[in-house]
């Protein structure tokens, strides 16, 4: 298992430097000596789904992508027209997003997707963990619809 990780890790290597013979050297040495730094990498193996949840999460998966695709798209709209309106038309605010109730990788992963979205960006998680501060140039009536993608995996994922 240790020389797939170290295969893999000279293929990244190689694919962010370029494909030569110095560079096929050096990261076989990068990758040696980050194993020899490193405590040892856990020989499990990954835990597949059973076969039948696949259809179901197939369907979230698409169902996500979906919505994340038409949000970016109509954020992007609703830039251009204030970019090229003579009067902006944006309310630039601070809304709080109640987020007590997720695990921090769905905070995480909330935050990723708020900030993906033009118009908008996660500017910090209060000390408690409890609350999402996000800067939005058109902010929503109600700051738990920012909350949607999550909310949307919980219902229907895994």
């Amino acid at each position: 298992m240790r020389t797939f990780y170290i295969c893999l890790i000279m293929l990244i290597w190689l694919g962010l430097t370029g494909f030569t013979l110095f560079q096929l050297l050096l990261g076989s040495l990068f990758a040696s000596a980050l194993f020899a730094l490193l405590p040892s990498v856990p020989a499990t193996r990954p835990r597949l789904l059973p076969f039948a949840k696949w259809p179901k999460l197939a369907a979230n998966v698409f169902a996500f992508t979906w919505d994340f695709i038409k949000d970016l798209t109509l954020s992007n709209i609703d830039i251009a027209i204030d970019v090229w309106h003579p009067r902006p038309t944006y309310k630039p605010a601070i809304v709080e997003v109640p987020v007590s109730d997720l695990t921090p990788f769905e905070i995480y992963f909330i935050a990723t997707r708020i900030t993906l979205t033009p118009g908008t960006l996660s500017a910090d998680v209060s000390a408690d963990g409890r609350i999402l501060y996000v800067h939005a140039m058109h902010p929503p009536d109600d700051p738990t619809a920012l909350r949607k993608p999550i909310d949307m995996l919980k219902d229907g994922l895994l």
